[in-house]
């Protein structure tokens, strides 16, 4: 089954579901800058999923301009958590963005964006994104806080038109699907090895000179986000997709970790919340863009 279908009650029941509130715990780590640090580990689970790194593979121009395409993926999609009353009608533009985006795989078999575990996991990569910077990278989360997260990014989930059978209902269930879709759905699929390559080293943006790019990103900057993003990816996964990882280099993003709680101290509230103050300040063209998108769909 491909399609995110439900009846017409709850189709017409999902036209008023509620955003998120602006002070909810999800609301706010979806705008905090250490999930931009973070979204890399995001998009290499997702396209290990199979579903999605085929659409990857097949529709997207990531390879060929990466940052636009971040540009055009990131904001849009963490935007779900900040658009109160917008976001059923927004999240519905999205789904209906996403009809065109199937095809045969590289094993022969029939993908579409709209599978319910597919479409899910992006979200749910968002939610262990999250709880990564919560955790790790930040002063840590209660018990409760934990299940306040989870159900924040299901409310997302279903507000971008999953059906409410396809999101695991607390956390513990999530927790048993997330486990179950990285221990036997996830593939080492040629997307994984094409997002790695083009983190460590981006191609040259035109306006800036090739020299001071590949001194700065290619040198410094694309190593440690490999690095970083490797170093938070479940086990399970990097023993999937082959990357290596020892216990010094546990004890090294222990300290960078350090580093990070100490920058995010000092930076002001514009900065720390960059995703929601991006999202927001482009809100009418996003949600035009989106709007098109679904109309030519």
């Amino acid at each position: 089954m491909t399609e995110l279908a439900e009846s017409p009650d709850l189709a017409a029941a999902e036209q008023h579901r509620p955003g998120l509130r602006p002070d909810s715990l999800t609301a706010r780590w979806a705008a905090d800058w250490r999930l931009i640090m973070l979204a890399p580990s995001a998009l290499l689970l997702q396209v290990a999923h199979p579903v999605i790194g085929s659409g990857v593979a097949d529709h997207s121009v990531f390879k060929a301009d990466p940052l636009g395409r971040f540009d055009r993926s990131y904001w849009p999609t963490l935007a779900l958590a900040f658009y109160g009353d917008d976001t059923a009608a927004y999240g519905r533009d999205i789904k209906a963005m996403h009809k065109p985006i199937g095809g045969i795989d590289s094993a022969g078999r029939r993908y579409h964006a709209w599978e319910p575990e597919a479409y899910f996991f992006v979200l749910a990569t968002a939610h262990f994104a999250s709880e990564i910077a919560a955790t790790r990278f930040g002063r840590g989360l209660t018990d409760e806080q934990r299940a306040e997260l989870y159900a924040g990014w299901r409310q997302t989930a279903l507000l971008a038109g999953l059906p409410e059978r396809a999101a695991p209902v607390d956390l513990p269930s999530f927790e048993e699907w997330f486990d179950r879709v990285l221990r036997d759905r996830l593939e080492h699929h040629q997307s994984v090895d094409d997002v790695l390559a083009t983190m460590s080293r981006p191609p040259v943006p035109g306006p800036v000179p090739a020299w001071l790019w590949r001194l700065v990103m290619w040198r410094m900057v694309g190593p440690l986000a490999v690095w970083v993003n490797v170093g938070v990816l479940p086990p399970v996964v990097r023993d999937r997709l082959d990357l290596v990882w020892t216990a010094r280099d546990e004890r090294w993003l222990s300290r960078y970790a350090t580093v990070i709680r100490g920058v995010d101290r000092v930076l002001p509230p514009p900065l720390r919340t960059i995703t929601r103050t991006v999202a927001i300040r482009r809100k009418d063209k996003i949600m035009a863009t989106m709007r098109r998108g679904a109309a030519a769909a």
